[in-house]
């Protein structure tokens, strides 16, 4: 296990990562978010002494208000990662409906005269952008 150099080298609570402890945390973690998602969460062991570590490394407390800060870390974490999720699902639904050129909906398509046509050699020139010559 790392230590920081923000507390006093070598200590930690006594109790801090217990078992018990551990599984208390995830515990809470579960029950806080329960009411907002659907499905089951399972929050991984190394998570969640990963999250402890970074708050021992902060501030020295007591241990129920490190817990309370490492519940609140890991509970924001979830929620910024399923939110980032969500966003990436729904771009990945619409994404055939915002490349398409015609709208089904509306029944309209893009308008072509806006559309420049390619510079074809040895043909005159077909749109393209209009030069100026200065002298």
């Amino acid at each position: 296990m790392a230590f920081t150099h923000t507390i006093f080298p070598g200590f930690v609570p006594d109790g801090f990562f217990d078992r018990d402890n551990v599984e208390f945390i995830r515990a809470k973690v579960v029950s806080v978010l329960h009411g907002e998602f659907y499905q089951a969460i399972n929050i991984d062991r190394a998570s969640v002494i990963r999250v402890m570590q970074r708050v021992l490394g902060e501030r020295l407390e007591t241990i129920p208000k490190m817990n309370q800060r490492v519940i609140m870390y890991l509970t924001n974490e979830y929620r910024n990662h399923q939110g980032q999720l969500h966003k990436h699902l729904k771009w990945e639904e619409h994404f055939i409906e915002s490349q398409r050129l015609y709208d089904p909906t509306v029944e309209r398509g893009p308008d072509l005269k806006a559309i420049k046509l390619n510079q074809h050699l040895g043909k005159p020139r077909v749109g393209g952008t209009t030069r100026f010559v200065f002298m």
